[in-house]
Parts: structure tokens; C-alpha cells; sequence
């Protein structure tokens, strides 16, 4: 599985939009496991945390089950495999990192961690990572994710970042947590042949995909059945296009500078969004995209 991730950091773009191929990894997966639901990859656990394992099985059980009886099961099993692991967990950070503590007694460990952060190795730092972000301090998250990217791990950077937004793979759709959003402004993420780019606008978080991703909030669908896309060394620039006439224009800033823009094609209708942004393209059109900022037109055709 190929991934690659822009946003409006160009430290994190940097590292991350080279890409990487992600290949299953059994030896991460009991806290790296949402990546691994988003990019669609089957991984088995190879760990001796039997408890740990039996929890991720049943809550993945409960959420693909449509019996009434078993789903009443699954929950019982999970809800005391949850109070045995609060009483003995095998690694403390992978239980942090699936939220299994209790609020007042994770926060104190977490600020223990957070202040041992060059002590820990990479695996540890991946893993305090994601627990920061599920017990919403975002910015400590990124703060934790920075060290990280000093290792040479390059396969646990992306499998990190795209645990950060704690997708979870349901029958019909994928949610998304985007607490780090506001920090970040813009990502674009490309997973094979499928995109998601989230953006903050006016305070409001939006995603776009051709996957059925739900954050809560506002979202787009458009196929991705054509696209032209074009890296330049302080933004990213691409156009995609679906059969049924509708069409994004995204442009993706992450420098200290300002892009030029100027629309080479006349759309029949469409809105644009920015940081600051959300109007019709009848109204106006941005002649430019500020710093770490972004343009995003969707349109019709």
C-alpha cells in the first residue's frame, strides 16, 4: 500500500510527501491498527498480550456484527476485557494509546511520558503519539509526533500520522477524529489510487475523498476518475474529476510565501473554500493562496 501526505507544515511535508509503501506489520498493529483499517490492509496481532488481542477482536466483532444477540455479547465481553486490562496491562502506552484508562489516572501517566520523551524509543514515542490525541491534547500529540520524525523509522512516521486521525473502518463509512486539524490548517493524503484532503474552514472542518469518510461535520464525495496533479516546491497543486461532471481544484500551501493563482477554466457553478474562505465562485475568485493556507473549488462542469 503506497502512501503519501502533504499538509501546511513543510517539515511534515518533507518527511511525508516522498511516500513510502506500508506494508502489515503484526508487531504494531495493537496500536497502530486504525491506520491499517484506512488503507484497507488485513493484520494479524503476533503479541503475547492475549487480553489486549481479545479486546481489538471484539470491538472489531461489534462493529461488522448484526445479530442483536451477539452484538449484546461482544459488548459484555468487551466491557470486562476493558476493566481487566485497567487493573493489568502487559504495556502501559498501548493501553493509553486505545484509550482503555480512565480520564483523571491517564493524564498524569501521559504528562510522565511527555516529559520522558527523549528517553523513549520510537515504538514508545508512536504509541504516546496517538494516546495524547485520544485524550484530546492535540498539540502535546504533535509535539511527541515531531521527535518521532527524527527517527529513521520512516514506515512508523506514516502509520502514526494516519493513526492520528483515529480512523475506524464501519459497514457503510470510516470516521475520522480531527482534533489536530486546527493546527495543521490543510492535509492532502494519497492512498493508492484514493485521496482524502481535510480542511479547516471558518473554524469548521470538512473532508474530501472518494472514500465515504465521516468526521461529523461537512463532507464531499467525488470519484476520482481523472486527475492532474503537479508538486512544486512550496505547494501542491491538483485537479480531479468524476464521470458525472463534478471536479475539485485543490491548492495545498505549505510555504512562509505566497502562490499565485489564476483559474485557467471556466466552471459552470461551484463554491471555494480557504482558511478564512467559504463562498460561491459567482461571487469571487481568489487571486492568490497566503501562507500555509489553501484553495479549494469544488465544481461543476
Amino acid at each position: 500500500m503506497y502512501v503519501s501526505i502533504f499538509t501546511s507544515r513543510e517539515d511534515y511535508t518533507l518527511r511525508l510527501g516522498t511516500g513510502t509503501y506500508l506494508r502489515p506489520r503484526c508487531d504494531y498493529a495493537l496500536w497502530l491498527w486504525n491506520a491499517y483499517e484506512l488503507i484497507n490492509a488485513k493484520v494479524e496481532y503476533c503479541s503475547n498480550d492475549e487480553l489486549m488481542v481479545k479486546y481489538l477482536d471484539a470491538y472489531r466483532g461489534l462493529r461488522w456484527e448484526k445479530s442483536v444477540k451477539l452484538i449484546a455479547s461482544l459488548k459484555s465481553e468487551i466491557m470486562r476485557v476493558r476493566n481487566e486490562l485497567r487493573r493489568s496491562c502487559v504495556d502501559e502506552l498501548i493501553c493509553l494509546a486505545n484509550r482503555l484508562y480512565e480520564y483523571n489516572r491517564a493524564v498524569n501517566i501521559l504528562y510522565d511520558y511527555y516529559r520522558r520523551m527523549s528517553e523513549l524509543s520510537p515504538e514508545d514515542l508512536s504509541k504516546l503519539t496517538i494516546a495524547l490525541n485520544r485524550y484530546n491534547m492535540p498539540l502535546m500529540s504533535l509535539k511527541a509526533f515531531d521527535k518521532l520524525l527524527l527517527s529513521t523509522n520512516e514506515e512508523l512516521k506514516y502509520l502514526t500520522f494516519l493513526s492520528l486521525f483515529n480512523p475506524v473502518a464501519w459497514p457503510s463509512h470510516i470516521t475520522m477524529d480531527v482534533k489536530i486539524i486546527p493546527y495543521l490548517n490543510w492535509i492532502l493524503m494519497y492512498i493508492n489510487e484514493h485521496f482524502i484532503i481535510l480542511i479547516m474552514s471558518l473554524n469548521r472542518v470538512y473532508a474530501i475523498s472518494d472514500l465515504n469518510i465521516n468526521i461529523n461535520g461537512g463532507r464531499v464525495t467525488i470519484n476520482n476518475d481523472y486527475e492532474v496533479r503537479s508538486i512544486m516546491p512550496t505547494h501542491i497543486m491538483t485537479r480531479i474529476e468524476s464521470l458525472d461532471g463534478h471536479g475539485l481544484v485543490f491548492i495545498g500551501n505549505w510555504s512562509e510565501h505566497v502562490i499565485d493563482f489564476n483559474m485557467d477554466f471556466k466552471p459552470r457553478d461551484g463554491s471555494i473554500k480557504g482558511l478564512s474562505l467559504d463562498a460561491n465562485l459567482s461571487q469571487l475568485i481568489p487571486t492568490i493562496v497566503p501562507p500555509h493556507d489553501y484553495l479549494s473549488i469544488k465544481y461543476s462542469i
